[in-house]
């Protein structure tokens, strides 16, 4: 049996050779661990919130709701540079209650259970734009809790600039002592309004 010679070229180059195997294989028993961990806790949390999710439907019909679709792609389209693109959503629950219907997406965690959360006020607002809906709810199973929110709208806000508009020219109208100048903003108040209700 041979013995180890410090001073042999081959003997030191034989002995870093074993040094980097053993250090690069720590690394990857190292990087194996982590990501059996990792992987772990995300298939716990995938669990835990298909629980709650399933939860969440005996939930919804003890509140009176009706469950018209549970986890369906609705589909909306985009352009972008001239280019027609199409994007899924997947909404965790559809519901109606007294004739209206909502949207309810269920979260758990302690931030994700905010619309001030801006991943989750994000994929509120778009299901909001691609689900006809009367409003989105927030449902955080972990504490029971139903959060109602709402998103005012492009066309709310025009609509509330065009009647303020309308108010102050009507207002401006009544203070003109001529009456066909007065008829001539009704008429031109009454184009303006129907043409709002025709957009």
């Amino acid at each position: 049996m041979h013995t180890f010679d410090y001073h042999n070229q081959e003997h030191l180059a034989l002995l870093l050779l074993l040094i980097i195997i053993i250090i690069l294989m720590l690394f990857i028993i190292k990087y194996k661990v982590n990501n059996y961990w990792q992987e772990r806790k995300v298939r716990k949390r995938f669990e835990r919130g298909n629980k709650l999710e399933l939860q969440a439907r005996n939930f919804l019909k003890s509140k009176g709701y009706t469950i018209v679709d549970y986890q369906g792609n609705y589909e909306h389209h985009y352009i972008e540079n001239g280019e027609r693109h199409t994007a899924s959503i997947q909404p965790d629950y559809i519901v109606k209650k007294n004739g209206r219907k909502y949207i309810v997406e269920v979260k758990s965690g302690f931030q994700a259970i905010s619309a001030r959360n801006k991943n989750t006020r994000r994929q509120l607002l778009e299901y909001d734009y691609v689900v006809e809906n009367d409003g989105v709810f927030l449902l955080d199973m972990e504490n029971h809790q139903m959060k109602l929110v709402q998103f005012k709208s492009k066309m709310e806000r025009r609509s509330g600039r065009l009647l303020k508009a309308i108010i102050i020219t009507a207002l401006v109208g009544m203070a003109i002592p001529y009456w066909q100048i007065k008829v001539g903003i009704a008429l031109i108040l009454l184009i303006v309004f129907f043409m709002e209700r025709r957009l």
